[in-house]
């Protein structure tokens, strides 16, 4: 049954009322769909099938991250919560309700996002362990990490696996941080079989060799050029980005916690593109 609570508004007198609906009801929902399973990517050959998370179970996972960020960094905790303090509004935006709030503690900071993993896991997910993308296992296994999880909040909450694909253009950055990326070897053979990313290979004129830079180079030219001359059918940025992020999916993770640890992330302001 959706709650309707009422919000505060402008002035004292103000007031507008809001619908939340509970978690669990809401992932029941027919029209909400957390993941696109068996999904085809345009331009692939093989039968290859694919499974990557909507754009609604983004926008779900990252709001209740980044209230957690915001208590955190205001010097509070919420005491243990479970999906029964977790409604969602009509656009989709999670909120936690009737939490207590304690002062902010390492061990207590493990605890909110030991909580939050097991909601995102077994509510938001349904235990469906083998259809995670694997970029969303990198934020779990952060979440899980005691170091990471104390140590990496702002990374946690702007994860790469949660920004909306129109936005994953200028979230890409090259930094000095090669050595930590990954797909340094077998980069080019991720790429075969997929008609768009084969032609954007075969298409620069002075090639690539092998290492993290030329992948960056060829990532940096998937992103920018965004093959406008493909022969085939046109397809549009989302579709191109998508691509990308299944072909080369912990590319962007990797490179934001290696940017946190170099104290560079902040700046990039990535909380603008959530």
């Amino acid at each position: 049954m959706a709650m309707i609570v009422l919000m505060q508004g402008g002035t004292e007198s103000a007031m507008a009322q809001q619908v939340l609906i509970p978690l669990t009801q809401y992932v029941m929902m027919a029209h909400t769909l957390m993941m696109h399973i068996n999904k085809n990517l345009f331009g692939k050959n093989s039968a290859t099938k694919f499974h990557v998370l909507t754009e609604e179970a983004k926008r779900l996972i990252r709001t209740i991250l980044k209230q957690l960020y915001f208590f955190h960094r205001n010097g509070q905790c919420p005491e243990k919560f479970t999906e029964s303090n977790v409604f969602v509004t009509s656009s989709g935006r999670a909120k936690l309700i009737g939490v207590k709030l304690g002062d902010k503690n390492d061990t207590m900071v493990f605890q909110n996002y030991q909580d939050a993993h097991r909601i995102i896991v077994e509510t938001v997910f349904q235990k469906r362990w083998k259809e995670i993308p694997a970029d969303m296992m990198h934020l779990l296994r952060l979440m899980r990490s005691r170091a990471t999880a104390i140590r990496m909040g702002y990374v946690i909450c702007t994860h790469a696996s949660l920004v909306p694909l129109e936005n994953r253009e200028p979230f890409f950055m090259k930094i000095n941080i090669l050595q930590a990326l990954p797909y340094d070897l077998d980069w080019y053979n991720k790429l075969q079989g997929n008609d768009l990313l084969e032609e954007l290979f075969s298409s620069n004129k002075g090639g690539y060799g092998n290492g993290s830079t030329e992948f960056l180079r060829f990532y940096r030219n998937a992103t920018v050029h965004d093959m406008d001359h493909y022969y085939k059918r046109r397809y549009t940025p989302n579709e191109f980005q998508l691509i990308l992020a299944v072909t080369y999916p912990l590319l962007l993770p990797r490179m934001q916690e290696e940017l946190e640890k170099e104290k560079h992330l902040r700046i990039l302001r990535l909380d603008s593109l959530l």
